[in-house]
C-alpha cells in the first residue's frame, strides 16, 4: 500500500464521507433499493447547493472546487474542523509538494534546539514531527512511554510504535481507540503534505507488518491533538493518570510537544519517584 495521489484522494474521501450520512439525517426522506448506504452523488450535490455534474466532476479530480463549494458540501457531510481542514488540504493537491525550506545543517540544529527544550521540563515530555517521528525526548517520556533511545531510528515513530510493540499495547488500557488516533492522524498529515517520502515509506512499512493500520487507514478518519487526558498501566508504576497539553514551537510549527502532567496525587507521587530513581542512575 502507498499514500495515494491527493487528487485521487479527494474522491475517494467523499465517497467514503457520504456513504456514512443517512438521507434522513439531512431532511431527505428515507426510501427502499439502496444499492449503497448513505447519500447518493446527486443528494449530496442538491443539498450543497452544486450542481451534480460539477460535483462529479470533483469526485472525479477534474476540477478545482472553490473554497465556498467545499464549505457547503463539508456542512451537509457533518465534518467537524479537522476533517473540514482536511477536505480543503486534498483539495489543493494541484499545489504539489512544498519544497524543503532549510538544509541538512538547519535540520540538525533544530532537533538539537529541541532536545534541549524538552531536556528541561519537569514531567514527562517528547517531540514529533508530522509524521509522528519521535525527534526528541527527556528522561521521563522515555521512562514513561519507551527507551526510545535504543531504537533503530526508522522505528522510533508513535504509529508503528502503537501498531507494532506488543509493551504498548499492554501500556495503554484503551490501546485501540489511541492507535487508531495515531493512524488518523497520520492520514491528516498525508493531506497536508502530500508527496512526502517519508510517510510514504512509512505507510508501505506499515502495510506489511499489520492488519488493523491496513484496516482503519482504509476508514480514511483524520484526527487532530491538542490536549486531553490518558490513562496508563506502566509496568513498575502501575496505574497513571495523565492529562496533556500539545504545543507548537514558534520555531518549528510543524512539530508538536507533548507535555505530560499527573491528575490526580497517586501519579504526582508515582513521577515524583520515577524523576529521582532516573537521577540517581
Amino acid at each position: 500500500m502507498s499514500v495515494s495521489n491527493p487528487r485521487a484522494e479527494l474522491g475517494a474521501f467523499l465517497r467514503h464521507r457520504r456513504g456514512l450520512v443517512a438521507p434522513q439525517a439531512i431532511g431527505l426522506p428515507a426510501t427502499t433499493g439502496r444499492r449503497v448506504p448513505g447519500l447518493r452523488r446527486e443528494e449530496l450535490a442538491i443539498m450543497s447547493g452544486v450542481s451534480p455534474d460539477h460535483y462529479q466532476r470533483i469526485e472525479q479530480g477534474r476540477v478545482n472546487p472553490s473554497v465556498q463549494v467545499l464549505e457547503a458540501i463539508a456542512t451537509t457531510l457533518g465534518l467537524d474542523d479537522t476533517e473540514r481542514a482536511h477536505l480543503h488540504a486534498l483539495a489543493a493537491a494541484h499545489r504539489g509538494p512544498s519544497a524543503p525550506r532549510h538544509g541538512r545543517r538547519r535540520h540538525d540544529q533544530r532537533t538539537a534546539d529541541l532536545s534541549a527544550l524538552v531536556a528541561h521540563f519537569n514531567g514527562p515530555a517528547f517531540a514529533l514531527n508530522h509524521c509522528r517521528d519521535v525527534l526528541a525526548w527527556n528522561t521521563l517520556g522515555a521512562e514513561l512511554i519507551t527507551d526510545f533511545g535504543v531504537l533503530p531510528a526508522q522505528d522510533r515513530n508513535m504509529v508503528w510504535l502503537m501498531l507494532t510493540d506488543p509493551a504498548l499495547q499492554d501500556l495503554y488500557p484503551d490501546w485501540e481507540t489511541g492507535a487508531r488516533a495515531q493512524v488518523a492522524m497520520l492520514r491528516r498529515a498525508s493531506a497536508l503534505n502530500p508527496g512526502d517520502s517519508r510517510i510514504q515509506q512509512l505507510v508501505g512499512r506499515l502495510s506489511t507488518h499489520s492488519d488493523r493500520f491496513v484496516q482503519w487507514w482504509a476508514l480514511r478518519e483524520v484526527r487532530e491533538k491538542t490536549a486531553g487526558t490518558k490513562t496508563l498501566n506502566h509496568p513498575s508504576l502501575g496505574q497513571l493518570s495523565l492529562a496533556f497539553q500539545v504545543l507548537h514551537p514558534s520555531a518549528a510549527p510543524d512539530v508538536e510537544l507533548f507535555t505530560y502532567y499527573p491528575t490526580d496525587d497517586t501519579t504526582a507521587e508515582a513521577l515524583r519517584a520515577l524523576s529521582a530513581t532516573s537521577t540517581t542512575s
